[in-house]
């Protein structure tokens, strides 16, 4: 059965209040007014309850990806082929499905060892997107392309073939673009795996075959204009957080971009103008090369 979207995500931080400050003072998210009894906080960006879990914790890193099927049917299916394959597939309980806001779910780790929460049937409540930094609108979806998800997640595979099948052959994605980046000399070879849902983005996870320490590569945000994405350049160094990358063009999908660290250290890609794909007249690729132009790279730390 074909995954429909990355719904949301469960972020782990040590600081919580410093985390909200950077999604909505920066970012441009609105926070969801939920309690909850473990003191989690909650980030909107549509008309979807939450997007962004952030939980608190003595570390920082991704806990869960929320991946969402279209129907329970879909859903018992991919449940039931994982627990054939041999993967162990817990069920989440009734209250633990109302702190997510869907009808039913279940957990699964993948071969990277990345949790994943398999869903079906999200509790929407329509209340519009007022953002704290004026962003008009962050691209999620609409009435042609249906619901696209948050954006999409890059996460840490060092047995990349494995979970290539994982992801192919059970979870519901199917393979848009095989990079290969070029990387310097004494490097370890890098591989990226981008995959796509069953909706246009042109890919909602990706697989680096590179471990790390928190659980995520990057994750990705889109806003509707190029006028957003440099409103959100100016505040990010307006509040000093470390820019990872600088403005410019991926290759495959087109997103025209610059990475920003968060608070604990998860890269956050904002985009505009990410590519949409006709999957029924589409042709995976290979590619060499992960930048049009710009995307200079600087990480904290590193020579």
């Amino acid at each position: 059965m074909a995954l429909a979207s990355i719904g949301y995500l469960r972020i782990q931080a040590s600081d919580v209040p410093a985390w909200m400050a950077f999604a909505t003072d920066v970012l441009g998210l609105m926070e969801a007014r939920r309690e909850d009894s473990a003191g989690a906080r909650f980030l909107r960006m549509d008309d979807h309850p939450f997007r962004f879990m952030i939980e608190p914790g003595d570390g920082d890193g991704l806990l869960a990806c929320g991946l969402e099927y279209r129907s329970r049917e879909d859903w018992e299916a991919v449940c039931a082929d994982l627990r054939d394959a041999g993967f162990e597939v817990r069920d989440g309980d009734a209250a633990e499905a109302k702190r997510r806001c869907v009808s039913g779910f279940a957990t699964v780790t993948d071969p990277g060892g990345n949790t994943l929460e398999l869903y079906y049937g999200r509790l929407l409540d329509y209340v519009p997107l007022n953002s704290p930094a004026g962003v008009s609108a962050f691209v999620t979806g609409d009435e042609f392309t249906g619901d696209m998800g948050f954006g999409h997640a890059v996460v840490p595979a060092p047995d990349i073939e494995a979970s290539i099948d994982f992801y192919t052959g059970l979870i519901g994605l199917a393979i848009s673009d095989d990079l290969y980046p070029p990387m310097p000399e004494g490097a370890p070879e890098s591989r990226v795996v981008f995959m796509h849902a069953d909706n246009p983005r042109q890919h909602s996870l990706a697989l680096y075959n590179q471990p790390s320490p928190i659980g995520v590569v990057h994750i990705m945000v889109e806003v509707s204009t190029l006028d957003e994405v440099g409103l959100a350049l100016d505040r990010v160094k307006a509040a000093g957080h470390p820019l990872l990358a600088s403005l410019g063009r991926h290759v495959n999908d087109n997103m025209c971009s610059f990475y920003v660290l968060a608070p604990g250290g998860i890269p956050v890609e904002y985009g505009y103008d990410g590519l949409l794909v006709d999957w029924d007249n589409h042709t995976p690729t290979v590619s060499t090369e992960g930048d049009l132009w710009g995307h200079e790279y600087n990480f904290p730390g590193a020579d």
